[in-house]
């Protein structure tokens, strides 16, 4: 059975194409038999009693395993309970088939299927929701292959690239504004480092000049040291090569000093005189005649 278009123009919904189940052909007892018993299962299904039709798929293929038709109409009904991934399974396992209009109806429900599970994906923002609706487009360009006719397959393969086209747009969005968020926070961790870098260097600097000023510092605390020793030690020079200037008192004592010296010089020549022999007797005391004027 081929199932309906999957959106509307506008509004996505699903849209109920022109479609029939399966319908098997009858030929000898055993043929009658399949026919009549997927006939009623068909039955079951257009009532909507998915489960009770499934059962009877499910149970029409254990017998006649090679019949894919009955594959066919086993995904349709799974389809319509709404186990997407379950039919997508069903229908590729009939894919063999001969039958040309089948084989698009089964290509068209598979890309329906493909479909809705990308619907479910991206509703959940998975990525994987993208190969999913690729999916999709391959079976209904398949199903175009099978029956160029067909508008419905025609209108969803437009539809399809429509969507993926959009979901493209929105990731290469996404990456964009991840880009962006990562180069502002790259440029923000840049800044960061930056006056991160700006303030070590200057601490250091700081660190550097402190320890330049003390030892500026300490360099002319030496230097007044040596300085102050130089000059103490020359004071000390001076002192021991430069006699004190006398005072008054000792300037007179050194005075009182100096004639007492001579007097004794003198008397002592004298003593040296009065010692002396003389060269000629005479009477002590006596002068000579003054000179006759």
């Amino acid at each position: 059975m081929k199932m309906p278009a999957v959106l509307s123009k506008n509004l996505f919904c699903l849209v109920f194409a022109s479609c029939a189940l399966v319908v098997l052909s009858s030929s000898g007892t055993s043929a009658d038999e399949l026919y009549s018993r997927n006939k009623a299962a068909n039955a079951e299904y257009k009532s909507k009693n998915y489960e009770a039709a499934l059962k009877d798929y499910d149970n029409l293929i254990l017998e006649y395993p090679g019949e894919n038709k009955l594959k066919m109409n086993k995904g349709s009904a799974l389809y319509r309970m709404g186990q997407y991934d379950k039919a997508s399974e069903a229908y590729e396992q009939a894919q063999d088939t001969k039958d040309k209009k089948a084989l698009a109806a089964l290509h068209y429900n598979l890309g329906n299927a493909l479909y809705m599970q990308g619907e479910a994906l991206s509703a959940q923002n998975n990525q994987q929701a993208m190969e999913k609706y690729k999916g999709a487009l391959e079976n209904y360009i398949k199903a175009l292959d099978d029956q160029p006719s067909d508008k419905d397959s025609k209108w969803n393969v437009q539809l399809v690239q429509k969507k993926i086209k959009q979901m493209q747009q929105q990731q290469q969005q996404n990456k964009n504004n991840k880009d962006d968020k990562q180069n502002k926070d790259n440029k923000n961790q840049n800044d960061k480092n930056s006056k991160d870098n700006q303030d070590k260097n200057k601490q250091d600097q700081d660190k550097q000049n402190q320890e330049k000023n003390q030892q500026d510092k300490n360099d002319q605390k030496k230097d007044q040291q040596k300085q102050d020793q130089q000059q103490s030690q020359e004071n000390k020079d001076n002192q021991d090569n430069q006699k004190p200037e006398p005072t008054p008192q000792q300037k007179q004592e050194d005075i009182k000093k100096d004639e007492a010296k001579r007097l004794i010089e003198q008397y002592s020549d004298d003593d040296k005189e009065l010692n002396k022999k003389p060269e000629k007797q005479g009477v002590v005391g006596e002068k000579k005649n003054a000179k006759d004027w």
